[in-house]
């Protein structure tokens, strides 16, 4: 199916989602100690001989009663109408790192087979930390701002860490073997260096093919990743800032999943169908990209501006 087809029409079965298959779906959704149909919470287990079973009960749990939440009706954010949920944009309108696969369509609604859970599972799991659980992305973008959350183009689907939705998967999350689920250091390092005196003055702060720069958006704010210079170049703790709000659009050593190279890139190029300002560029192939790319990866540090083709 066409990407740009995909989605049309899914408000109906979304909306109508309901137990398909074998996968359970919230129902009424409070605290698991009032019987809103949740499985009981998880329990992690220390005894080596059981973690066949551990993976497997935290695979199970999760199928039956947090992969549901994606498909449910969340309404347009500051709206009650409407009745977009997670897969409106983590299926057909995003190329980051929470890509869920196409749910089937079915005569009851929309559901995933096993294996797409499977492949779902592998991709919300690198979002989690077993090790500090209140710090999992999968748990901070969905939280509003003012309860600690991270920033998030969908909305914010909870008010606060005490939602029935927050505490289900926070259980989950903490049920999970911390040694297998804990963020690996990051490998690359992203060079400061080369963002201010490369990226931030030749990229963010030159439009390309007559378009806009990246500051006439970006120079303040959550998305202030391209502060203006006072009139000359970037002090030293304008460009730390920025820099620093950079990073949560950078995937270190993965540049086909770091959103800063996925917003301005074309969606028939491969980028990301949401983003609110221009393309800059229509295709991987563009020598800018390349060049940032290459920056991610982090091949390329220091002061040294030649674009990398």
């Amino acid at each position: 199916m066409n990407r740009k087809n995909r989605g049309r029409g899914l408000g109906e079965w979304v909306a109508g989602f309901s137990l398909i298959a074998g996968v359970g779906i919230l129902v009424g959704l409070g605290p698991p100690s009032e019987g809103s149909g949740l499985a009981e919470p998880l329990r992690a287990s220390t005894d080596p001989s059981t973690d066949n079973a551990t993976q497997q009960a935290a695979f199970d749990y999760y199928r039956q009663n947090i992969e549901p939440l994606f498909l449910r009706p969340r309404g347009y954010p500051g709206s009650t109408s409407g009745n977009p949920a997670c897969v409106m944009c983590h299926v057909w309108q995003t190329s980051v790192r929470f890509t869920l696969e196409e749910p089937i369509q079915t005569a009851d609604g929309g559901a995933w087979t096993e294996e797409q859970s499977r492949r779902n599972y592998e991709v919300v799991t690198q979002l989690v930390d077993a090790s500090d659980p209140e710090s999992s992305r999968f748990l901070l973008k969905p939280l509003a701002q003012v309860a600690g959350g991270l920033r998030h183009t969908g909305g914010s689907f909870w008010d606060s860490t005490q939602d029935p939705e927050y505490q289900v998967i926070l259980d989950w999350i903490r049920a999970l073997p911390a040694a297998e689920f804990t963020p690996a250091e990051a490998e690359v390092a992203v060079d400061f260096q080369y963002y201010r005196s490369c990226v931030h003055p030749g990229v963010l702060s030159v439009g390309n093919y007559g378009q806009l720069a990246c500051t006439s958006c970006h120079a303040g704010g959550q998305a202030g990743f391209a502060p203006r210079g006072r009139g000359g170049p970037l002090t030293e703790a304008q460009a730390r800032q920025g820099f620093a709000t950079l990073q949560r659009l950078i995937v270190p050593g993965d540049p086909e999943r770091s959103r800063f190279l996925l917003k301005p890139l074309h969606p028939d190029g491969g980028g990301s169908y949401a983003h609110n300002g221009v393309r800059r560029w229509q295709n991987r192939s563009d020598p800018e990209w390349q060049t940032l790319a290459a920056w991610v990866r982090g091949e390329v540090t220091g002061t040294d501006c030649s674009p990398v083709y």
